[in-house]
């Protein structure tokens, strides 16, 4: 199953920032390729990419240490229900925040302390809401999402490559000659967005998402409009999110342009109802994972280059048609893909997973590379165990 991002943006609130001109800064050969902070030196923090598509850092919520997910998509920062409670902070006024398509009751509760690296921010106000779809559709407990508001003030340098971040202050960025500027919009709900072309036509808002897990996910209109997915296979995915699962459609986008620089056969779903107006879709992390990235949303740029390693992240593809919901002990499947491996070989929805080609699922399933499985090769044989003792093979194939 895919994580959307949490697109916690409350209902009459959200971060605002200046959107002006970069200062592009003629630099020395020797810098290419380096990240140039001019007098500052990068404070590099571990960053983790788990599953290869979620952003995992270390951070202290009101002095506690907390595991948070990186999330641009989400204007609000949003602190899991059980965690809040131990904290003592579930107590709040009631509010409605949406997601990609649709809407959850939270709670809202104001001057929220929060430190990321060194840096540490005092929020207005964060969200209490329960992560538990999010959690199992990642496979692991998600304490907190760190949304648009902790890059308020901040200037953020991700360098996927080495899983390492930086946070810096606003403005600390001169930019350069290996450096692409790409300004940021802010939607009517304050989502971050971003111009990009999509397969040759002519540039649309797209939101710029470190919290999605989809490469790519387009409104249904704009893919029904474009013809998108015309003559091109297509299936379905389940997604997961703020307000539950949904089904969406899941085909190949031949290219993408933002600012110059070029991304190619992208997994694109399709949201069937998606609720921004000023949006037609998002980009999400393993599609901004191709560039090394540095967001200063105060300034009102992200800058991007190739990383001169090219050791990029992948942008998974799914050759089971298993929608996979994850637990300590087992996967449980939540769809079958149309037209996939899985349908063919008469899967149902609610089976349990309980090995992989001889591995046990247990706590350790998304911190090794275990989960990789679904992404392999066309033509790979994968042999499940069935809860009850019963194995299955499973042969990989493209299915979209």
């Amino acid at each position: 199953m895919s994580r959307r991002s949490l697109i916690g943006r409350l209902l009459g609130f959200g971060v605002s920032a200046a959107v002006g001109t970069p200062g592009l800064a003629t630099i020395a050969p020797h810098l290419v390729g380096q990240w140039n902070f001019g007098p500052l030196s990068p404070d590099w923090q571990p960053l983790e990419v788990a599953t290869g598509d979620t952003l995992l850092v270390k951070a202290r919520v009101a002095g506690s240490p907390v595991e948070a997910v990186l999330d641009s998509g989400s204007g609000a920062s949003i602190i899991d229900v059980s965690l809040a409670r131990t904290l003592g902070m579930a107590d709040g006024e009631r509010r409605t925040i949406s997601g990609l398509g649709g809407k959850a009751a939270v709670r809202l509760i104001h001057d929220v302390e929060v430190q990321l690296g060194h840096r540490t921010r005092r929020l207005q106000f964060a969200v209490v809401a329960d992560l538990g779809a999010l959690s199992a559709a990642f496979g692991r407990r998600i304490n907190m999402l760190l949304g648009a508001d902790m890059f308020v003030g901040n200037c953020m340098a991700l360098d996927f490559g080495n899983r390492q971040f930086a946070l810096m202050p606003t403005g600390s960025f001169p930019g350069g000659a290996d450096w692409t500027p790409v300004a940021l919009g802010h939607g009517a709900k304050q989502e971050l967005y971003v111009s990009a072309a999509i397969a040759g036509s002519s540039a649309v808002p797209l939101m710029i998402d470190l919290g999605s897990s989809a490469a790519l996910m387009l409104s249904s209109a704009y893919v029904d409009a474009h013809g998108l997915a015309r003559g091109r296979a297509t299936s379905t995915a389940a997604l997961g999110g703020v307000e539950g699962v949904a089904t969406v459609d899941v085909f190949i986008t031949p290219k993408l342009e933002i600012g110059g620089l070029a991304a190619w056969n992208i997994p694109t779903l399709g949201n069937r109802n998606w609720l921004s107006t000023s949006t037609v879709g998002n980009i999400g992390l393993p599609l901004i994972g191709q560039f090394d990235a540095i967001f200063d949303v105060t300034a009102g740029f992200v800058w991007l280059r190739r990383p001169a390693s090219r050791n990029l992240l992948s942008m998974l593809k799914d050759r089971s048609g298993l929608g996979l919901s994850a637990s300590e002990h087992a996967l449980t499947v939540v769809h079958i893909a149309i037209g996939s491996p899985a349908a063919k070989a008469g899967w149902s929805v609610g089976e349990h997973i309980v090995t992989v080609n001889g591995h046990p699922v247990d706590t350790d399933y998304t911190h090794g590379s275990l989960w990789n499985w679904r992404f392999g090769r066309s033509d790979s044989v994968i042999k499940l165990g069935i809860e009850g003792g019963i194995m299955r093979e499973l042969r990989l194939s493209d299915y979209y």
